[in-house]
């Protein structure tokens, strides 16, 4: 945008530089130079008008041969590739690049792909991006003609048109009136493209929202009558990609271990915060180790924390007490082992297939506060009266998380900043902690004494460097 608010024109634009270039804008630079120098075209499809003073969730692009790509921004050193996630409506891959500026990550996730496809129908392809491209500050952009065709059919499958959206496609029906009716009479039939070019010319988009479903059958069904074969293959390929994501996800599953008061609902909070914009969601777990996010339980006992706090407020006796982990006396042998093959089964099926899994296919970053290592740590917190040794054999058998982070200190900042235990159990759960995670192949221990914002740089960088290991392992890089 310029200094008004208008548009700025992509024609005429090759070789200006911006004073306002925002780290990820300087990511992409980076990426596109690299991209240059390896003679590989690459076009920023939309949305690329704020371009590189601000980017947005992500940069929708194509390019002639998007295979090159990983080894292409590994070895520019421009940043570092730490995920590359299939998406499959589109077919295309998810290239998450990281840049440490001023103590925290930056991100700039580009969704390149070779074609613009959707559930396996291929409706435009990269050489009619690329032929007719134009020069838009340091990167190429498409001509108004196929610009406008993908997003037409980006926000006809999403079945959603904002009004923000639907002006740009004004914009580009402006520009070049006869090379967008090309387009929309290879996309759609008569009566529809009629239609659209009508809600273009004149801005009135009502009719075409109001057709939205009836506007995607006919693109789809165009498409699936013109090339079947292709179609079923690419549609093939993507489930086999799907089953992929489902044997190697490519979320991140990360358990913060520690005794209580070093820190680790602080640190998660960070990891959340900066560490978001790399996954497509992220959610914490709280609680007990092995509570499934899906306990009804926890609900019912919240509400009765609740309602006695108030009870209590009402009777001028409410009054903040230090919380005893260890007031509760254990349960028997039977009822122990009852309950921990609950905890597994509660936990696995309930939790981990159910909702745990599904985000990690989805490329989401899962917390957990405390794991199934806090039982074979501390059993008096969760009432466990079993025998260690068939807990930590059923340990065996719960799903493992990517990385196993602990966040140590020594006893007595320990005890000083949280004292529900007496320092002698600190000690003890301490010691016990450090030789359990040691142990973990994928363990790591972090410094907590330091200052919040320290320990959780050092979170970070332990998060990135794994999964930036991980996406060249998979790559093949």
């Amino acid at each position: 945008m310029t200094e008004d608010g208008a548009p700025r024109e992509a024609s005429g634009r090759a070789g200006v530089t911006s004073t306002r270039t925002s780290v990820e804008g300087e990511i992409l630079r980076g990426a596109v130079r690299a991209f240059e120098r390896a003679g590989l075209g690459f076009c920023v499809l939309n949305s690329y008008a704020d371009y590189p003073e601000r980017i947005g969730s992500d940069v929708d692009a194509v390019a002639e041969d998007p295979a090159r790509l990983p080894r292409l921004l590994s070895e520019s050193r421009n940043a570092t590739l730490v995920q590359a996630a299939r998406t499959r409506a589109a077919a295309a891959t998810y290239y998450v690049l990281c840049r440490w500026h001023e103590g925290r990550p930056r991100f700039l996730t580009l969704h390149v792909g070779a074609d613009c496809r959707r559930h396996g129908r291929v409706f435009l392809r990269a050489e009619e991006f690329l032929e007719d491209s134009r020069p838009f500050e340091f990167f190429r952009v498409p001509s108004p003609a196929p610009e406008f065709a993908a997003y037409l059919v980006k926000k006809v499958h999403q079945g959603s048109l904002e009004e923000s959206r639907a002006r740009r496609l004004g914009e580009l029906y402006r520009e070049d009136p006869a090379g967008c009716g090309r387009y929309l009479r290879r996309l759609l039939p008569a009566a529809e493209a009629c239609l659209v070019a009508e809600a273009a010319e004149g801005g009135d988009w009502g009719p075409v929202r109001a057709r939205m479903a009836r506007l995607r059958g006919a693109m789809s069904g165009r498409v699936d009558w013109e090339r079947p074969l292709e179609v079923l293959l690419n549609s093939l390929g993507d489930h086999w990609k799907r089953l992929q994501n489902a044997v190697r996800p490519p979320g991140l599953m990360v358990a913060v271990l520690g005794v209580d008061g070093a820190g680790k609902s602080t640190v998660m909070a960070a990891l959340e915060r900066d560490l978001g914009p790399a996954f497509w969601s992220t959610k914490q777990y709280h609680g007990r180790a092995l509570e499934s996010p899906l306990r009804w339980t926890k609900r019912v006992r919240e509400q009765r924390r609740r309602r006695d706090a108030e009870i209590e407020a009402e009777a001028g006796r409410s009054q903040k007490k230090p919380r005893d982990p260890h007031a509760k006396s254990l349960r028997g042998l039977g009822l122990s082992l009852v309950k921990l093959g609950a905890w597994w089964a509660d936990f696995t099926f309930l939790g981990y297939v159910l909702d745990v899994h599904p985000r990690l296919r989805r490329s989401g970053l899962v917390l957990f506060d405390r794991y199934y290592q806090d039982l074979l740590v501390d059993p008096r917190r969760h009432r466990y009266g079993g025998p260690l040794w068939l807990a930590r054999f059923a340990g065996r058998f719960f799903p493992r998380p990517d990385l196993v982070i602990l966040l140590d200190a020594a006893p007595e900042v320990l005890y000083a900043r949280k004292r529900e235990v007496s320092l002698r159990e600190t000690t003890r759960q301490r010691e016990a902690y450090l030789d359990l995670v040691r142990k973990i192949p994928n363990g790591r221990v972090v410094d907590a004494s330091r200052s919040p914002r320290e320990v959780a740089a050092q979170v970070e960088k332990l998060i990135l460097d794994h999964m930036s290991e991980r996406t060249a392992r998979r790559l093949g890089l």
